[in-house]
């Protein structure tokens, strides 16, 4: 008979999982420690570089409502094409931490909500505008205010992301609709729009928008952790001024009051001969006049 030629592979063993319990009996792949850490560890997008700008141009909107007396904008998303006259990314020659990003031909799709004379939502409309227009007889284009285009250098040591397909330079684009709502490692494009001012008479809207250009990478990290979010209960009971209701609708009852520690290094045995007037005590302790304090 030959010899079987399987070959075992090498297991090998996380130092958390290895060393854990201090050199008790402890498997946490059969028994998971239950608690609170005091330090994280994290994966989590850091922002390496940025650099921002502001633009400002004036366009219309649909006449939906003619009562309407003012708006407010917010940027669902930006749309662009990559190439000369659009977006480029380029590699600074010599430098090669750093990029060249080039924005021309930005269409901005906003969220404009229109409110009458009492503040009351009458609806929102879903206008589009071209900021950075390469051609300068576009409606929104302005020498001073929305130019042709900008170039902004920014500091990627990590390098940038490529799409799948043809390899080319792209920038994420963080909006809020469910097809650009996500970070990405590489370089990030987000928009913050505000209204400078609404003419109902012609159904226009100015609005100022900030471009924000952020070099991101995930890291880990070691945090220390303050424990866990306290999440606020909501209650579906009706509140009464009764004890007993404030009571079923409240916290959950936990015991409070601390053991002594009768050994080094506390010697907390001596606190049952010191006469400590001002002596807090627990929150859950029940007073001398019947009331919980």
């Amino acid at each position: 008979m030959s010899k079987c030629n399987c070959r075992r592979r090498a297991r090998i063993v996380s130092d958390v999982v290895q060393n854990m319990g201090n050199g008790q009996t402890c498997d946490v792949c059969t028994t998971p420690i239950c608690g609170e850490p005091k330090r994280l560890s994290i994966y989590a997008p850091v922002v390496y570089d940025e650099i921002g700008i502001n633009l400002c141009t004036t366009f219309d909107i649909p006449d939906t409502f003619p009562t309407a007396t003012s708006a407010s904008a917010k940027v669902l998303g930006l749309t662009y094409t990559y190439g000369t006259d659009n977006v480029e990314v380029t590699q600074i020659p010599g430098r090669s931490n750093c990029y060249t990003v080039s924005l021309s031909n930005i269409t901005v799709q906003f969220a404009i909500s229109l409110y009458d004379a009492n503040c009351t939502l009458l609806g929102t409309v879903f206008p589009t505008a071209v900021y950075l227009p390469s051609d300068t007889t576009a409606p929104t284009y302005d020498e001073d205010t929305n130019p042709s285009g900008v170039e902004l250098e920014i500091f990627a040591p990590y390098g940038i992301t490529y799409d799948a397909a043809g390899l080319t330079p792209v920038i994420n684009n963080i909006g809020l609709t469910t097809d650009n709502n996500s970070l990405q490692q590489g370089i990030n494009l987000f928009g913050i729009a505000k209204l400078l001012d609404y003419n109902q008479t012609a159904s226009t809207v100015t609005v100022g928008l900030t471009l924000v250009l952020q070099s991101v990478y995930f890291s880990g990290y070691m945090v220390f952790s303050e424990g866990k979010i306290d999440v606020p209960k909501g209650s579906i009971i009706s509140p009464e001024n009764s004890d007993c209701m404030r009571f079923v609708a409240g916290d959950l009852l936990d015991l409070e009051i601390k053991p002594l520690d009768l050994g080094a290094p506390y010697f907390e045995e001596n606190l049952k001969r010191d006469i400590q007037p001002n002596c807090a005590g627990c929150s859950g302790m029940l007073t001398t006049n019947g009331s919980n304090g």
